[in-house]
Protein backbone atom coordinates (compact mmCIF):
# COMPACT_ATOMS: atom_id res chain seq x y z
CA UNK A 1 0.00 0.00 0.00
CA UNK A 2 1.69 3.22 -0.77
CA UNK A 3 1.72 6.71 1.50
CA UNK A 4 -1.88 8.26 -0.27
CA UNK A 5 -3.21 4.82 0.07
CA UNK A 6 -3.00 4.64 3.86
CA UNK A 7 -3.23 8.28 4.15
CA UNK A 8 -7.34 7.58 2.33
CA UNK A 9 -7.99 4.42 4.30
CA UNK A 10 -6.63 6.13 7.55
CA UNK A 11 -8.47 9.54 7.01
CA UNK A 12 -11.43 7.81 5.80
CA UNK A 13 -12.38 5.32 8.69
CA UNK A 14 -11.36 8.97 11.09
CA UNK A 15 -14.51 10.34 8.95
CA UNK A 16 -16.80 7.03 8.52
CA UNK A 17 -16.69 7.92 12.39
CA UNK A 18 -18.04 10.77 12.71
CA UNK A 19 -21.72 11.13 14.27
CA UNK A 20 -23.93 12.72 11.85
CA UNK A 21 -24.82 15.65 14.21
CA UNK A 22 -20.76 16.10 14.36
CA UNK A 23 -20.35 15.96 11.19
CA UNK A 24 -23.70 18.29 10.00
CA UNK A 25 -21.76 20.90 13.54
CA UNK A 26 -18.16 20.54 11.60
CA UNK A 27 -19.50 21.38 8.34
CA UNK A 28 -21.30 24.44 9.68
CA UNK A 29 -18.28 25.78 10.93
CA UNK A 30 -16.42 24.63 7.88
CA UNK A 31 -19.10 26.89 5.50
CA UNK A 32 -18.80 29.53 7.88
CA UNK A 33 -15.11 30.12 7.11
CA UNK A 34 -15.93 29.65 3.47
CA UNK A 35 -18.73 32.50 3.63
CA UNK A 36 -15.94 34.75 5.19
CA UNK A 37 -13.42 34.12 1.68
CA UNK A 38 -13.10 37.33 -0.11
CA UNK A 39 -13.06 35.29 -3.49
CA UNK A 40 -16.41 33.18 -2.09
CA UNK A 41 -17.86 36.45 -1.03
CA UNK A 42 -16.99 38.31 -4.65
CA UNK A 43 -17.85 34.79 -7.27
CA UNK A 44 -21.32 35.81 -8.66
CA UNK A 45 -20.79 31.45 -10.00
CA UNK A 46 -19.17 28.82 -7.96
CA UNK A 47 -18.26 25.42 -9.15
CA UNK A 48 -18.72 22.87 -5.98
CA UNK A 49 -19.02 19.67 -5.51
CA UNK A 50 -22.39 17.90 -4.48
CA UNK A 51 -21.91 16.47 -0.72
CA UNK A 52 -22.61 12.49 -1.64
CA UNK A 53 -20.64 10.29 0.48
CA UNK A 54 -21.08 9.81 4.49
CA UNK A 55 -19.61 12.55 6.20
CA UNK A 56 -18.29 14.48 3.67
CA UNK A 57 -17.97 18.24 4.47
CA UNK A 58 -21.44 18.91 3.45
CA UNK A 59 -22.03 21.35 0.43
CA UNK A 60 -25.65 21.20 0.16
CA UNK A 61 -26.36 23.92 3.13
CA UNK A 62 -23.50 26.10 1.19
CA UNK A 63 -25.54 25.74 -2.27
CA UNK A 64 -28.72 26.44 -0.80
CA UNK A 65 -27.38 29.77 0.59
CA UNK A 66 -25.41 30.70 -2.13
CA UNK A 67 -28.86 30.26 -4.23
CA UNK A 68 -30.50 32.88 -1.32
CA UNK A 69 -27.66 34.96 -1.92
CA UNK A 70 -27.80 35.89 -5.98
CA UNK A 71 -24.93 33.52 -6.70
CA UNK A 72 -24.82 31.01 -9.46
CA UNK A 73 -23.69 27.53 -8.62
CA UNK A 74 -22.04 24.95 -11.24
CA UNK A 75 -21.64 21.35 -10.30
CA UNK A 76 -19.72 18.08 -11.87
CA UNK A 77 -21.19 16.16 -14.40
CA UNK A 78 -19.16 13.24 -15.27
CA UNK A 79 -19.10 12.76 -18.93
CA UNK A 80 -17.25 10.39 -19.51
CA UNK A 81 -15.67 7.54 -17.06
CA UNK A 82 -12.99 5.65 -19.14
CA UNK A 83 -11.66 8.96 -19.93
CA UNK A 84 -12.15 10.54 -16.03
CA UNK A 85 -13.60 13.33 -17.55
CA UNK A 86 -15.97 15.87 -16.02
CA UNK A 87 -18.26 18.67 -17.54
CA UNK A 88 -19.78 20.81 -15.65
CA UNK A 89 -23.93 21.80 -15.36
CA UNK A 90 -25.41 24.53 -14.29
CA UNK A 91 -27.73 23.95 -11.14
CA UNK A 92 -30.54 25.73 -10.67
CA UNK A 93 -32.36 24.71 -7.69
CA UNK A 94 -31.30 21.80 -5.37
CA UNK A 95 -34.23 20.06 -6.16
CA UNK A 96 -32.77 19.19 -9.76
CA UNK A 97 -30.25 16.71 -8.14
CA UNK A 98 -30.45 12.72 -9.28
CA UNK A 99 -27.78 9.97 -8.20
CA UNK A 100 -25.08 9.88 -11.03
CA UNK A 101 -22.19 7.67 -11.58
CA UNK A 102 -20.13 6.58 -8.33
CA UNK A 103 -23.90 7.44 -6.52
CA UNK A 104 -22.76 11.00 -7.09
CA UNK A 105 -25.61 13.82 -7.37
CA UNK A 106 -25.63 16.06 -10.49
CA UNK A 107 -28.34 17.56 -12.06
CA UNK A 108 -31.16 15.71 -13.84
CA UNK A 109 -30.76 17.99 -16.72
CA UNK A 110 -27.20 19.02 -18.28
CA UNK A 111 -26.77 22.50 -18.74
CA UNK A 112 -23.61 23.29 -19.79
CA UNK A 113 -21.29 26.04 -18.95
CA UNK A 114 -18.23 27.57 -20.07
CA UNK A 115 -16.07 27.38 -17.69
CA UNK A 116 -14.42 30.89 -18.14
CA UNK A 117 -17.53 31.71 -16.38
CA UNK A 118 -16.59 30.16 -13.12
CA UNK A 119 -14.89 32.26 -10.48
CA UNK A 120 -14.84 29.81 -7.68
CA UNK A 121 -14.12 26.21 -7.55
CA UNK A 122 -14.69 23.96 -4.19
CA UNK A 123 -13.59 20.75 -4.79
CA UNK A 124 -13.86 17.62 -2.18
CA UNK A 125 -10.63 15.86 -0.36
CA UNK A 126 -10.43 12.86 1.35
CA UNK A 127 -6.91 14.47 2.70
CA UNK A 128 -5.02 17.50 2.31
CA UNK A 129 -1.67 18.78 3.64
CA UNK A 130 -0.49 22.32 3.91
CA UNK A 131 1.15 22.79 0.37
CA UNK A 132 -1.97 22.69 -1.16
CA UNK A 133 -1.56 18.61 -2.27
CA UNK A 134 -4.75 16.76 -1.89
CA UNK A 135 -6.12 13.07 -2.16
CA UNK A 136 -9.52 12.53 -3.55
CA UNK A 137 -10.93 8.91 -4.49
CA UNK A 138 -7.60 8.31 -7.01
CA UNK A 139 -9.58 8.39 -10.16
CA UNK A 140 -7.71 11.52 -11.16
CA UNK A 141 -10.89 13.26 -12.38
CA UNK A 142 -10.88 16.53 -10.55
CA UNK A 143 -6.55 16.79 -11.59
CA UNK A 144 -7.67 16.41 -15.00
CA UNK A 145 -10.81 18.57 -14.78
CA UNK A 146 -8.67 21.40 -13.38
CA UNK A 147 -5.78 21.52 -14.68
CA UNK A 148 -6.19 24.39 -17.14
CA UNK A 149 -7.70 26.52 -14.65
CA UNK A 150 -6.77 29.63 -13.51
CA UNK A 151 -9.45 30.60 -11.10
CA UNK A 152 -9.11 29.60 -7.52
CA UNK A 153 -9.65 26.14 -5.98
CA UNK A 154 -10.58 25.55 -2.15
CA UNK A 155 -10.51 22.41 -0.65
CA UNK A 156 -13.13 21.38 2.15
CA UNK A 157 -11.78 19.51 4.73
CA UNK A 158 -12.37 19.05 8.55
CA UNK A 159 -9.19 19.37 11.24
CA UNK A 160 -8.66 16.15 11.12
CA UNK A 161 -8.77 15.79 7.36
CA UNK A 162 -5.44 18.05 6.56
CA UNK A 163 -2.09 15.60 7.60
CA UNK A 164 1.87 16.33 7.82
CA UNK A 165 2.78 15.72 3.63
CA UNK A 166 1.45 14.12 0.79
CA UNK A 167 3.56 12.99 -2.10
CA UNK A 168 2.21 13.95 -5.11
CA UNK A 169 2.38 12.91 -8.22
CA UNK A 170 3.46 14.64 -11.38
CA UNK A 171 -0.38 15.17 -12.48
CA UNK A 172 -1.65 16.46 -9.34
CA UNK A 173 -3.14 19.78 -9.43
CA UNK A 174 -2.87 22.05 -5.99
CA UNK A 175 -5.62 23.91 -4.51
CA UNK A 176 -5.05 27.26 -3.46
CA UNK A 177 -7.32 27.19 -0.38
CA UNK A 178 -7.75 25.14 2.47
CA UNK A 179 -10.94 25.95 4.86
CA UNK A 180 -11.22 24.03 8.08
CA UNK A 181 -13.96 24.07 11.10
CA UNK A 182 -10.91 26.17 12.66
CA UNK A 183 -8.65 28.51 10.02
CA UNK A 184 -8.64 29.34 6.27
CA UNK A 185 -5.52 28.30 5.10
CA UNK A 186 -3.92 30.05 2.14
CA UNK A 187 -1.39 28.04 -0.39
CA UNK A 188 0.92 30.16 -2.24
CA UNK A 189 1.00 27.81 -5.57
CA UNK A 190 1.99 30.54 -7.60
CA UNK A 191 -0.56 29.56 -10.90
CA UNK A 192 -2.38 32.86 -10.35
CA UNK A 193 -1.49 36.76 -10.19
Amino acid sequence: MNQKEKIRKTILKLREGLDGEEAIQRSKNVLRHLENLPEYRNAGLVHTYVSSKPNEVDTIMMIARSFSRGKRIAVPVILEKNERKIGTSELMNIGDLTEGPFDIKEPKVFAPIQLEEVDLFVVPVIAVDKSGNRIGWGFGYYDNFLRAQLKPVVALAYNFQIVEKIDPSDTDIKVDYIISENEIIKIGVGKKD
